[in-house]
């Protein structure tokens, strides 16, 4: 039996998510072309400030009074010739591999409902961290963005956020600010920044999904999956490349256009673009956005995706702003939506579903930003470094869809679009009342050490589980589907003598069970009722020993989780709805004490595998 933790898929499909950016989103002057000059660092945006500093929202601090911002590490001194805007900008450096600056909000800061973004010229850094105390370290989220490969000029940093490392921010009360550029290993480090402001967010969670290169997998299986819910995505494109082996034609192109999707300039050269001669660069820049507009993708050719996706330049960036609306590279953070920096937008590796894909959705729909989503070729089972598999791009699709997230297009963003229904959620607006599940069938088993169950049917709902084992070792419980392409759920993966609750959507039809036990072991199958009167509201306080579930709950816009564990061993917490969508908020080994957000709403559960004692605080977000 395999001991692996199976990979669950939701067993119902959300009414379809709207590509629509709720509110127009204006294409933000401080950022735009019209008034470029051809130097690249001395344009204006009409009122006297220099890109990258912006005219939109309102100013945090414009770095005019160098008293207000403490140093952490190194120096800080004004930077008069460097100015955005005002008489002068910032720079801190230090001789070592950081150098930070801190300033105390004495009024507290609101960013509920708004987001961040800072001017700022990384001379000697590979990345920026943002750190913002709401109120305090213990309840902090962070920026961590990534300088691009060669990069050393002026550029709009958003600050999306990357992590909330502990406890739960109230951005209604930010109290601290902390800028910190982190340089090469031995240093120095150098950093300018000058107009830190807010403007306002969106009114819910975005994201961008990239198909880079336009494999034929893209057609064959992505945007099949996408017009299931109702969506679009980008496909970056070479026009050399079109029709190449293993690649999309243009008449597979011309159908995704009409179907919403953006195609989108992917200039892949020979060459690294950002090592050839300027007058070089701006050559390919044009004629490969031209190329694409001449066979009809005018809306796509836009939008500029960078050939080497971790590299970037100041010379190649003026000429991307130059030539196109937008622009997307490795970044591997969320941003603002729309971006004030929107032609360095980052973006994160499709594949790295449980190594930040997750995370940054989850941000995205409780912070109200934006998520841009690299998807390299689809393959069947794994494919290696360079692929995704079809199962990581469903499960993908169903966290997109189980959070609300809105997937839009590049040209969503520059453009923007009326509010629409997105057409998910409770529609009665309540707790609903009467019978939401039906009951279903109960069955009963037992054995001793490894075993498979006979065939049993189950009806569509969910199905709970209660059992018993007496052994030393590994207890593991998975539900398998005997015919039909239903995924395997697992019930119990514990180890030593085992007591203990489990539950799971399913879908109508036969299972058996597969028990890989080294003592006697019972197990009890349930299908029970779910009522309106049965459903818990948080606040809720629960605890328990190994295996266990709360439920059913009630949530008419996600839930805020505090979760600890104690054991060594795996903890994995799985958040399920009536409706079959399912979501992980953890899966680690050992010790675990942090807050996770869900994106529950309506009926749901809270399913918990742990080897060791854990507590959950359900409350609202």
């Amino acid at each position: 039996m395999d001991h692996d933790l199976s990979r669950r898929h939701a067993l119902a499909t959300f009414a379809a998510g709207s590509t629509a950016l709720a509110g127009c989103l204006d294409f933000l002057s401080g950022d735009g072309t019209d008034d470029e000059s051809e130097d690249g660092g001395g344009e204006t945006n009409g009122t006297g400030s220099t890109w990258p500093a912006i005219d939109s929202g309102e100013v945090i601090d414009d770095f005019e009074d160098l008293d207000r911002w403490g140093v952490r590490n190194g120096r800080l001194e004004a930077a008069p010739d460097e100015a955005r805007t005002g008489s002068q900008a910032a720079v801190v450096e230090s001789d070592e591999r950081t150098a930070g600056i801190t300033i105390g909000l004495s009024d507290e800061l609101d960013l509920e409902g708004w987001d961040t973004s800072i001017a700022v010229k990384p001379e000697s850094a590979t990345q920026i961290v943002v750190e913002f105390y709401a109120p305090n370290r213990d309840e902090r989220l962070n920026t961590v963005r990534a300088v691009p490969n060669g990069y050393d000029g002026w550029f709009r940093l958003d600050c999306g956020y990357e992590h909330k490392p502990e406890g739960e921010p109230d951005l209604s009360t930010v109290t601290r600010l902390n800028v910190i550029a982190v340089g090469p290993d031995d240093g120095p480090t150098r950093m300018l920044v000058d107009d830190l402001r807010r403007t306002e967010a969106v009114d819910n969670g975005k994201a961008i999904l990239a198909c880079y290169g336009g494999h034929d997998s893209h057609y064959d299986i992505a945007a099949e999956l996408l017009e299931e819910r109702g969506w679009a995505a980008a496909v970056p494109v070479d026009p050399g490349r079109i029709g190449g082996q293993g690649r999309m034609g243009i008449d597979e192109l011309h159908e995704l256009r009409d179907r919403g999707w953006d195609v989108c300039s992917y200039p892949r050269g020979e060459s690294d673009l950002t090592e050839q001669p300027a007058e070089r660069q701006r050559t390919v820049v044009e004629s490969t956005r031209d190329s694409l507009a001449d066979r009809g993708f005018e809306d796509g050719s836009r939008h500029f995706f960078a050939p080497d996706w971790r590299r970037m330049t100041p010379e190649t960036h003026e000429i991307v702003r130059e030539y196109h609306e937008s622009g997307f590279l490795f970044g591997s953070c969320t941003t603002g939506a729309p971006p004030t920096g929107i032609h360095m937008t980052p973006v994160i590796w499709g594949p790295a579903l449980h190594n930040g894909v997750r995370r940054h959705i989850n941000l995205c729909d409780q912070y109200r930003q934006l998520t841009v989503i690299r998807i390299p070729r689809i393959v069947e089972g794994d494919g290696g470094s360079n692929s995704m598999s079809i199962e990581d791009f469903e499960h993908l699709l169903d966290h997109l869809e189980n959070r609300d997230l809105d997937v839009i297009t590049p040209s969503d963003i520059v453009d923007g679009m009326d509010d629409i229904d997105r057409g998910t959620g409770d529609e009665s607006g309540g707790k609903p009342d009467g019978t939401i599940l039906e009951a279903g069938r109960s069955h009963s088993f037992e054995g001793d050490g490894t075993d498979e169950s006979d065939a049993f049917a189950l009806d569509e709902g969910i199905v709970t589980a209660q059992f018993t084992h007496d052994g030393d070792g590994t207890f593991a419980v998975e539900l398998t589907p005997v015919d039909g392409d239903l995924p395997n759920e697992r019930l119990s993966t514990t180890a030593g003598v085992t007591d203990g609750d489990s539950m799971a959507p399913v879908g109508g039809g036969t299972y058996r069970l597969v028990v890989d036990a080294d003592g006697p072991w019972s197990i009890d199958l349930e299908q029970p009722a779910v009522h309106g009167d049965d459903l818990e509201e948080p606040p809720i306080e629960a605890s328990g020993s190994g295996s266990g579930f709360v439920g059913p709950l009630w949530a008419d816009d996600g839930l805020a989780l505090s979760v600890t564990h104690d054991g060594d061993g795996a903890f994995v917490v799985d958040g399920y709805g009536a409706d079959g969508s399912w979501e992980q908020l953890v899966n680690q080994r050992g010790e675990f004490d942090a807050s996770r957000s869900a994106g529950a709403s309506g009926v749901s559960w809270i399913d918990v595998e742990a080897d060791g004692n854990w507590t959950l605080d359900i409350g609202n977000p």
